[in-house]
């Protein structure tokens, strides 16, 4: 098969070769199928794309719905919520998604925000442990505090630049952070670290590596960071992002509630062997199972996976990031406009989001990261009823919450968590491993796959984009969107324009660096 550009990077796609005869076959696609692995957006965005250009192809999906960890409610208590990606981070700066939904003819909204938290800041309301709301003085305070410490953070980090290797974010914190904070001054910082990384990575500061977070390169979609500007901000898909899964799922051969148990694979062709004992053979094979997925080796491949890959997905992680879903009378509390909602101290809710402002009806969408989330997921439904009402109760009333739901990506045993990360003893480099294709027609996509946009909707574009195009050869070209070579290379080559380099969550080191001073009497003990 031939290495079209679109290959061409740092990502090193063929460093697993052994064993290619020599006088290979033709292009794939003039052979028979090209099967995809998962029909989430990576496995739907390489199938429109090979279809453009006449490949036949066919998708196997394990769950019974296309879409993967994109799906929107359509009935029940909670129709028309997110039960996995929600917002277009960067809105129409998010050049990836942009670019798809503009494919698809699907408008996306704008909320606003920069690189803190969905929406405006001013926008945000704080209620202390015992449910009484912060006052803005106060909001702007916890800012204050947490972007301090995240610039001594960053700036000890820079300073022992080399030397954390094996080292935790929470290390680099303690490090760095030679203050006695007051009882009220840690509730606020606790609070913006649960939210800035169990949240932003599904996993706790002790697990994340200071590498990854502090040094390597990551890219976001928030090119203004000047002080009190948001240009574009956060947007959400029109219709939910099932609105995408359903325009691209159109005329596609996709085979449902089919999981892969096998992939068989040689320089003359591909078998898959589901679940049923059925074979099915192609012409090439694109793999867009999570880490999760593969790390459980529910996939078996023969030849077995290059040692190197093997070891890059032990060492990666799935980060477990849980919604919990209240809904509550048409009548409940409006917050004075908020578009979201924080709870300092140990209830079960942290941070939640006002659907209403989205024009979703009554409904709160609160965020659980890390263990949490998995204890969560597997709690008993009338005791996580029991325990939202519990801390509602002070602000709603306890009649005022109607319904209550979770989300269980971490238990679904297809998927394994919401999205990727980066753990202590991993390195962002692994990515490029995992996203390696072997031989000549095994090939790798998906949010795990793309080393600068990893643990989002636009890792899973660029990375289903970039395994069509290499499929695809020569026969590709830039005249279909996807195949831009300023897209295609977002994975591993950091944008000149529209988005800048910076760290795994949502600040970059220059908004940081701002040497914020917070009160002096919130400091102390």
């Amino acid at each position: 098969m031939a290495m079209p550009w679109c290959s061409r990077s740092s990502l090193v796609l063929s460093l697993f070769t052994a064993g290619v005869a020599a006088g290979a076959p033709g292009a794939p696609c003039e052979e028979g199928p090209v099967l995809i692995i998962g029909s989430g957006i990576s496995g739907l965005v390489a199938a429109r794309s090979l279809q453009h250009f006449g490949c036949p192809v066919q998708l196997l999906e394990a769950l019974d719905r296309p879409g993967g960890r994109t799906h929107t409610f359509s009935s029940g208590p909670f129709a028309g919520l997110e039960e996995g990606a929600h917002w277009v981070h960067g809105g129409t700066d998010n050049v990836p998604v942009s670019v798809l939904l503009r494919m698809n003819n699907i408008s996306q909204v704008r909320v606003g925000g920069d690189d803190d938290y969905e929406g405006p800041r001013q926008r945000l309301r704080l209620f202390d442990a015992s449910a009484r709301p912060l006052d803005a003085a106060r909001r702007e305070v916890s800012f204050e505090l947490f972007e301090t410490a995240m610039a001594a953070a960053t700036a000890y980090a820079e300073g022992h630049y080399g030397r954390l290797d094996h080292v935790a974010v929470a290390e680099v914190w303690d490090l760095a952070l030679k203050v006695k904070y007051s009882k009220e001054s840690r509730a606020l910082l606790s609070w913006h670290q649960k939210v800035s990384y169990e949240q932003d990575s599904g996993a706790s500061m002790t697990e994340l590596s200071a590498v990854a977070e502090y040094v390597e390169d990551y890219t976001d979609f928030y090119p203004d960071r000047s002080e009190g500007m948001e240009e574009h901000g956060d947007g959400f898909v029109q219709g939910g992002y099932s609105a995408l899964v359903r325009r691209l799922s159109e005329g596609l051969d996709l085979r449902l509630s089919s999981p892969v148990t096998r992939v068989d694979h040689s320089p003359q062709g591909v078998s898959v062997t589901l679940q049923s004992g059925e074979r099915v053979q192609g012409s090439a094979v694109i793999v867009t199972a999570s880490i999760g997925a593969l790390q459980a080796e529910g996939i078996a491949f023969q030849p077995p996976l290059p040692i190197e890959k093997q070891r890059a997905l032990r060492r990666l992680r799935m980060g477990n990031v849980a919604k919990v879903l209240v809904k509550l009378a048409h009548s409940a509390r409006d917050f004075l406009g908020a578009y979201s909602l924080g709870f300092l101290g140990n209830g079960t809710l942290s941070y939640c989001i006002r659907a209403r402002r989205e024009g979703k009806g009554p409904f709160l969408e609160c965020f659980m990261g890390g263990h949490e989330a998995v204890d969560a997921e597997q709690m008993d439904l009338e005791e996580l009823t029991r325990q939202v009402k519990q801390q509602l109760a002070p602000l709603l009333g306890d009649a005022d919450v109607e319904s209550v739901a979770i989300t269980r990506w971490a238990t679904n045993p297809y998927i394994r968590g919401a999205w990727s990360f980066v753990p202590v003893n991993a390195i962002v480099q692994d990515f490029d491993t995992v996203a390696a294709t072997v031989g000549q027609r095994l090939l790798f996509a998906g949010e795990g796959t793309c080393r600068l946009l990893y643990g989002n909707v636009h890792a899973a574009v660029i990375s289903g984009a970039r395994a069509a195009c290499e499929i695809l050869g020569r026969s590709g070209n830039s005249s279909w969107p996807l195949f831009r070579k300023d897209l295609l290379h977002l994975c591993t080559e950091s944008p000149t324009s529209s988005s800048a380099p910076a760290s795994r969550g949502r600040r970059s080191a220059m908004h940081l660096m701002r040497a914020l001073r917070p009160s002096p009497s919130l400091l102390l003990v």
